[in-house]
């Protein structure tokens, strides 16, 4: 593989309307793809390759890579900086074009569950993890490096300030793993915030719902004004004497705030309301 500095000095600017953020720290890449835990049989679709050295550490891994990049300017780099298909390893490559954000995921996904991977801009970064949960079925397991801000809202545990809507969300279809910070260092432009990796993988709700979008509704009601109680912000849509008896059959407090209950709870209180 021919070493990544001999690909040529005119790399493309990272363009600030796509929220980009190159991470070109060798070490940094090398953690993560530790942590994705990435093997010799492992099919991997990397999301935002940037200039390529996640990329091309992937490519030394695993069996295959698919990094899909929205940038055009980006994706010709990559393409006429790349080694030559002769080369060992070319072959485990593959450069698509798109935006994942639209992207049919049928036409890069083969039987196998893939391992997702990638630094996601800052900007669609939430929009691009509501997008995995359509395809949750298709994935081992998906690494992501996003602004750690967003990273303890996906963690957090109730009775924190981070706990939401989002929280639940990403519980409700996600084993969450905390991972580690990448400093702005590591980045070409260097962010003004401290990044952090995640691994999220796949699993069947633990405290399933018969209505999924009825429960959407509930959550984002629940937080609507976070200063209220829960009482309170569900009183608007729901009959009093309905929320009192799922309360007390959920074991919810009347005075509880929405950070204060859990997905079992909140789970609980779908099936009754």
């Amino acid at each position: 593989m021919l070493p990544y500095s001999d690909l040529g000095q005119m790399k493309p600017r990272a363009k600030r309307s796509l929220g980009q953020h190159f991470l070109t720290d060798t070490n940094s890449c090398q953690k993560i793809a530790r942590f994705a835990e990435i093997g010799p049989h492992d099919s991997v679709v990397e999301i935002g390759p940037g200039t390529g050295q996640l990329t091309e550490i992937l490519i030394s891994l695993a069996r295959q890579v698919t990094a899909v990049e929205f940038d055009r300017e980006m994706v010709q780099y990559l393409k006429d900086h790349w080694p030559p298909q002769d080369s060992p390893g070319s072959s485990r490559l593959t450069l698509v074009q798109a935006d994942v954000l639209t992207l049919d995921w049928n036409t890069i996904l083969g039987q196998d569950p893939v391992k997702v991977i990638g630094n996601l801009p800052y900007n669609i970064s939430t929009r691009i993890l509501q997008r995995m949960i359509e395809i949750k079925d298709r994935l081992h397991s998906c690494t992501i490096l996003i602004q750690k801000e967003v990273a303890q809202r996906i963690l957090a545990a109730p009775e924190s300030k981070d706990y939401g809507y989002f929280t639940l969300l990403m519980e409700y279809h996600f084993q969450r793993l905390a991972g580690f910070d990448i400093p702005p260092g590591a980045f070409v432009p260097k962010p003004k915030v401290i990044s952090h990796v995640i691994k999220l993988i796949p699993r069947e709700p633990p405290h399933a719902v018969s209505d999924y979008e009825g429960f959407l509704v509930l959550l984002k009601d629940a937080f609507q004004q976070r200063r209220k109680t829960l009482w309170n912000n569900l009183k608007r849509n729901h009959d009093p004497a309905r929320i009192r008896a799922a309360f007390q059959n959920c074991t919810i407090a009347e005075q509880a705030r929405p950070e204060a209950v859990t997905l079992e709870q909140y789970s609980c209180l779908a099936r009754m309301l």
